[in-house]
């Protein structure tokens, strides 16, 4: 049975303070278990992740592989999903579809500052759509969304929308050359 996520025809951004003391509604508990998913725990780290499955609704066909992690648990994730080394700064929602994996060090981050006034904090949501790889040392900025089947190259960042089926390389992120299906060399 697929785990559907649902992602909203609207996304809009959220503004804060710097330093004021803003975190989704998520409730403490689930807060302070994510921050033990990445802790080294010699004995009992499977019922750790259990319990932080279940609390999260992450999916069981979801895994994470060495140094998982995520500021406010603001992460809405499909089947499939293999994330390796990868820090969520998740102050508004980062949706992940299906069959989506991450390699290793990459920084998912919704937030940013105001440039023109630095007196603000401006949030924006992020959309990865089914099948997308992303390389190693990949950073993805708030306001995004990156197309089903679409590959992102080592090193890039990504700071607007990513079409599907298409390679994506650089600084900033672009496309570079169409993939059809099957054919990801």
């Amino acid at each position: 049975m697929p785990h559907l996520i649902e992602i909203p025809s609207q996304l809009s951004p959220v503004i804060f303070q710097p330093g004021e003391h803003w975190l989704p509604t998520l409730p403490l508990s689930k807060r302070v278990l994510l921050q033990f998913w990445s802790l080294p725990i010699p004995c009992g780290r499977s019922i750790l992740q259990h319990l932080i499955r279940r609390a999260l609704d992450i999916p069981p066909t979801t895994q994470f592989i060495s140094g998982f992690k995520c500021i406010s648990g603001n992460l809405y994730l499909g089947q499939n999903v293999s994330v390796c080394d990868t820090f969520f700064v998740d102050y508004v929602p980062i949706y992940i579809s299906d069959n989506v994996g991450f390699s290793y060090r990459n920084i998912v981050i919704t937030s940013q500052h105001d440039l023109k006034t630095f007196d603000k904090v401006i949030a924006k949501p992020i959309v990865i759509e089914r099948n997308v790889w992303v390389t190693t040392n990949v950073t993805i900025l708030g306001g995004v969304r990156i197309g089903e089947n679409s590959v992102i190259g080592a090193g890039s960042v990504v700071t607007r929308d990513i079409p599907a089926n298409v390679f994506a390389a650089g600084n900033p992120c672009r496309p570079i050359k169409e993939i059809t299906r099957g054919a990801r060399n």
